[in-house]
């Protein structure tokens, strides 16, 4: 395995992509289903959900938590979502050495099976999709791609938001507001990131 992901890949493009993508590349997409509609409401952003791609065995292949984290192969991931898919990159790519990759693979691997958390927590028991991204790149090269914001500061008034705030919550009363919290759309935002460019 280790070997798989130290073969960076680079040139070796995925036919279901636009995207030259690399190890460690950031990819996302807007869904349209279950949590969605709230994320973007909240956000104010139409990324929904993050992974992080990886080169396996010749193939590429998505980190990502969902339920549960786990490998994804490229092609299914961009299924998904067609017209949505994004990919982006760290804009110094030098940061991404093979030992930072052999780490981000480790670390990971370690994640594999979690349950997907459901109340957008930040402890490491369960994970949401946007705080596996951050915490690999925090594990693997200790690079925080944006700073965690307080639940409460997004947009928790929006019906939808509220709605799904109610079914996992019981009440905004019980909502750790100020636990903290990355979204797909903050990644997105980061200015550590760049497009990947196309092929």
């Amino acid at each position: 395995m280790l070997s798989a992901v130290l073969s960076f890949g680079y040139g070796q493009h995925s036919k279901h992509t636009p995207y030259a993508l690399k190890d460690g590349d950031i990819v996302f997409q807007s869904g349209h289903r279950g949590q969605a509609n709230a994320i973007k409401a909240a956000t104010d952003s139409e990324w929904t959900h993050v992974g992080v791609v990886f080169k396996r065995e010749n193939q590429w292949w998505v980190l990502e938590a969902v339920q549960p984290v786990k490998y994804t192969k490229l092609e299914d991931f961009i299924k998904r979502a067609p017209k949505s898919f994004h990919a982006r990159r760290l804009k110094d790519s030098s940061a991404i050495t093979p030992e930072c990759l052999a780490l981000a693979h480790t670390w990971g691997a370690q994640q594999l099976n979690k349950n997907y958390d459901l109340k957008f927590l930040w402890d490491d028991e369960k994970l949401y999709c946007s705080e596996l991204v951050w915490k690999i790149y925090k594990h693997a090269a200790d690079i925080e791609l944006c700073e965690p914001r307080a639940m409460e500061s997004y947009n928790l008034s929006d019906p939808d938001v509220a709605a799904l705030v109610k079914k996992r919550f019981g009440s905004i009363d019980n909502l750790p507001k100020n636990s903290p919290t990355v979204a797909p759309s903050d990644l997105a935002d980061s200015p550590l990131l760049i497009e990947v460019p196309r092929k």
